[in-house]
């Protein structure tokens, strides 16, 4: 018999029996993407993110808006976030199954396809700005081990979740939320009230898009729409799976166009 502790034990057992990137050595930090000397670079005590850039170089054609600060000390608990959204998807799941509602749990299989696909990333929020490191109060302190990201600009917008697909579309700066939308038709499970906003550099925001609590919203390319699922529709014991879907996909980052997962 499956039950809900069966599967959050087999949602970890999963996660942490998965093949992960070795850690760098603990003496050192990494420099990747559009910058003029990548690599492995010394740590030492004391050192901050402005003394990583100026040793790889940033390149001008680098997007600093989506770069990653990718921190070790941030995996484990990604891993269990990532194993907790696996196992509110398969809560929910059998949940909707017990309701008959075939196109409810159709919908959460498709979203637990992405989630397996997803990498922990380790990615926390950080001002990775060049020119905004200058000030003394964003050049935070790096820790052994940490990897940076620049990412060249990418072209579109992503809308995941509870869609009839999941879309990529063209970025256009003209274009508001609800138009985004618009072009992603929603599945018949989503909620109506409300869509979680990730911005490229990882902060997210959860807006208002019915009639009665429109927020405006300034969508960046290379944003995430995340369409809930109608919190109704979820089990009791499994409704948190919007906040922390939101909080998973925010530590997904860019790769030059192409995303991490």
């Amino acid at each position: 018999m499956i039950t809900l502790r069966s599967l959050r034990r087999a949602a970890m057992a999963a996660l942490f029996a998965g093949s992960l990137a070795a850690p760098l050595a603990a003496d050192t930090i990494y420099i990747d993407g559009a910058v003029l000397k990548p690599g492995e670079y010394q740590w030492r005590q004391g050192a901050r993110l402005h003394d990583a850039v100026v040793a790889g170089q940033v390149s001008a054609q680098a997007w600093p808006l989506g770069a990653a600060l990718l921190r070790q000390s941030a995996i484990e608990p990604q891993q269990r976030l990532k194993a907790g959204v696996l196992y509110e998807l398969r809560a929910n799941g059998l949940y909707a199954r017990g309701e008959n509602n075939a196109e409810l749990q159709q919908l959460l299989e498709r979203m637990e396809s992405l989630v397996e696909r997803l990498p922990v990333t380790g990615r926390v929020v950080a001002e990775l700005d060049p020119f905004q490191l200058l000030l003394a109060s964003k050049n935070d302190l790096l820790e052994a081990g940490d990897e940076l990201v620049y990412p060249r600009r990418p072209s579109t917008i992503r809308v995941l979740g509870a869609v009839a697909a999941n879309c990529q579309l063209p970025f256009d700066a003209g274009l508001r939320l609800k138009d985004y939308l618009r072009q992603c038709p929603l599945h018949a499970s989503a909620g109506r009230d409300y869509v979680h906003v990730i911005q490229p550099d990882g902060t997210t925001e959860r807006v208002g898009i019915a009639h009665w609590n429109q927020q405006p919203v300034t969508l960046a390319v290379g944003a995430i729409i995340y369409v809930p699922v109608n919190s109704a529709a979820l089990s009791p014991d499994a409704r948190d799976l919007n906040k922390d879907m939101a909080a998973l996909l925010a530590t997904q980052y860019s790769l030059g166009g192409r995303y991490s997962e």
